[in-house]
Formats: C-alpha cells, sequence, structure tokens
C-alpha cells in the first residue's frame, strides 16, 4: 500500500496520482499495485440506464394522469359556456403544463440534463402565460431570464467533456454578461446601471476569480489559500460596486462605506502575496539541501 508523499494520504492500488494534492506518485509497480473495481461506480450522462418505460404500472398512472388533465380541459370549456365572460383559453394552458411535469418524469429517461432541460422549459412556458393573463408580460420577464441563467451555470456545464470544462467557465461567464444588461433592459428600457456599476463590477470579480483559477491550474494552493481567495474576491467585489457607484453619481470620494472591506481584502492580498513567496523560498532552499 502506497501513501502520497506530499500529504501522507493513504493511496488505493493503481493509483499514480494523489487523488487530494494531484501528486504524482513515483514508486516500484509492485508497491502501487494493479487497479481494482471500485465498489460504488460513478454514474454520467454518457451511461445508458435501462428505464423501464412501457410497464403496467408506469402505463397506469400516465392513462390517470391524461386522464385527470382531460377532465379538467372539458370542466374549463363547460365553465365558459355557463359563465359569459370567463374565457377558459390560459386556464387550459396551465393545466396541460402542469400535467406536463408529471408526464416529462414519466416518459425521460433518468438524467438530470434531460430532466431539467424539460423542466426549465415548462416553468418559463408557465410563468409566461400567468404573467399574460392582463395580456402584457412584466414580471414574467425577470424570472424567466433568471431561469435562463440557472440553467446555463447549473445544466449546461454537463454538456461538455470533462476536457473542455474550460468552454462550460466561459459560457457561464458569457451568459452572466448577457443577464445584467437584459434585466437592465427589461427594467428601465435601456442600459443605465448595467454599463456604469454591473459590467464594471463583474468584470473587477471576473478578473479576481481568473487569478484564482490561472494559480490553482499551474500551482498549489492550500484549502486556507482558497478560502481567503474566495473572501478577496467577494470583497473586491463589493469594492468595486461601491466605486463604481460613486463614479456614476459623480462623487468626490473615492470609496464610501467599502472602505473598511478594501482593507481587509487588501491584507488578505498581502498575506497570500507572502505565504506563497516564503513557501517557494523554503522549497527553493530545501530542494538544495544536499
Amino acid at each position: 500500500m502506497a501513501y502520497c508523499v506530499n500529504c501522507g494520504v493513504k493511496l488505493e492500488s493503481g493509483t499514480t496520482a494523489c487523488p487530494l494534492c494531484k501528486t504524482i506518485v513515483q514508486a516500484p509497480p509492485e508497491v502501487i499495485g494493479q487497479p481494482s473495481e471500485p465498489l460504488f461506480p460513478l454514474i454520467n450522462e454518457h451511461i445508458h440506464i435501462d428505464h423501464p418505460m412501457l410497464t403496467k404500472n408506469r402505463k397506469g398512472v400516465i392513462e390517470l394522469v391524461i386522464a385527470f388533465m382531460a377532465i379538467a380541459v372539458i370542466t374549463l370549456f363547460v365553465t365558459a359556456f355557463a359563465i359569459a365572460h370567463f374565457s377558459p383559453w390560459i386556464p387550459m394552458a396551465l393545466v396541460l403544463l402542469g400535467g406536463s411535469y408529471l408526464l416529462v418524469v414519466l416518459f425521460v429517461r433518468p438524467s438530470y440534463v434531460k430532466i431539467a432541460s424539460w423542466f426549465s422549459v415548462i416553468t418559463i412556458a408557465l410563468l409566461a402565460i400567468i404573467d399574460l393573463y392582463d395580456m402584457r408580460f412584466s414580471w414574467s420577464l425577470y424570472a424567466n431570464l433568471s431561469i435562463a441563467l440557472s440553467w446555463t451555470l447549473c445544466v449546461s456545464p454537463l454538456l461538455f467533456k470533462p476536457e473542455d470544462r474550460w468552454g462550460a467557465i466561459v459560457l457561464g461567464a458569457a451568459a452572466v454578461a448577457t443577464y445584467l444588461p437584459l434585466i437592465d433592459l427589461v427594467e428601465g428600457g435601456g442600459l443605465g446601471w448595467s454599463l456604469s456599476i454591473a459590467l464594471p463590477t463583474y468584470a473587477v470579480v471576473l478578473l479576481a476569480v481568473a487569478t484564482l483559477l490561472v494559480r490553482m491550474k499551474f500551482g498549489k494552493p492550500t484549502i486556507t489559500d482558497k478560502v481567503l481567495s474566495l473572501i478577496a474576491i467577494s470583497s473586491w467585489g463589493v469594492v468595486a460596486g461601491d466605486f463604481f457607484h460613486l463614479r456614476s453619481i459623480s462623487s468626490p470620494l473615492l470609496l464610501s462605506w467599502s472602505s473598511s472591506v478594501a482593507i481587509v481584502a487588501l491584507c488578505i492580498v498581502i498575506f497570500l502575496v507572502l505565504n506563497m513567496t516564503l513557501r517557494r523560498v523554503r522549497n527553493y532552499f530545501n530542494n538544495r539541501v544536499v
């Protein structure tokens, strides 16, 4: 049985890299051993899962759901004939969309991507129809843009292969950058706060996140470094929001209430830089010791 020389984690047979710190295992084959079959193999979207779509119980539930939907639609038609000023079309559409949630679960194979995508589409249509009750769109535009953003951030990354995860990161960043001006357009009919405050603040946060990702890609930051970096990223986002807000209102102040947050963020950055520098110097001299 082998152990990681960097962090001391116990390694399974056949492991060629530490699962915690990614250090390459340098040991004879008889020490590393042969890879073993995992007790609980991971399931991903590319593995085919048999889905008993035509079982007797499933057919019964499908027929029951369709029957209830048909009864509700017929009832609405009858009510429309009985009440002169009652329009059944929007309630009928809501009944059909509501029942489609159950039908998706019954018909679609068990896949997070497929079910989440269908649910997102149905919810967008459902909210739009509810908002259309007064013959104009208002609040549903905000909700549907948020649903589309959630699908992009939480579902679309699974459509990318593991080696293309950077494409998913770029897509998510672009989705947020598109979401902010769209919300501004829906709210005020123009690009006001999104160009002067939201997008510049988001750019600062993206730059800070990119710095952390590059460091994780080409370095070996510890858990403490990652946590402090996330705190610093959040702090710089708050400071940037205050700074760009003051610029939008032509204030003479550089910062207002976020001054203390800026001091905290600066102290964290100084600590991280010193910690990384000292670690590199220590490793340099340790490697020089004969």
